[in-house]
């Protein structure tokens, strides 16, 4: 499945008090490594003038994650619609995978219509589809 796989460890401020990272703390996970992976495909992808909102979320938690893990996002373009993106991104650690969060992201003007995505941007985005 991985187009692109982002690499860290846990930190401190990202648990709670059980020690075990906060629920909330995997959809950054998963926004960390989007941002790393569209920065991966180079100069193609502006956001300027444009707004991306979040317009879907989900996550399943299988395994918890400690202070000090090690974790790689496997990152992934489900879908590319004309103005919307369907991501994936699976989230391991020490015992395999620890959560699976998927989210759809809309490009919008800054008035709120949809603002589609060129040719060049699709065919950069192939680029992180499994």
């Amino acid at each position: 499945m991985p187009a692109f796989t982002y690499q860290r460890r846990i930190a401190f401020h990202e648990t709670d008090a059980a020690g075990v990272v906060y629920f909330a703390n995997f959809f950054r996970l998963a926004e960390e490594a989007e941002t790393h992976a569209l920065a991966s495909l180079g100069n193609v992808v502006t956001r300027d003038g444009y707004l991306y909102p979040r317009v879907h979320v989900e996550a399943d938690y299988l395994v918890p994650l400690r202070f000090f893990d090690g974790v790689s996002v496997h990152t992934c373009i489900l879908r590319i619609g004309s103005s919307s993106m369907d991501w994936k991104f699976e989230i391991s650690g020490p015992s395999g995978i620890c959560a699976v969060v998927k989210s759809t992201s809309s490009r919008r003007n800054r008035d709120g219509s949809a603002a589609p995505y060129s040719d060049a941007e699709r065919a950069a985005f192939a680029a992180l589809m499994p």
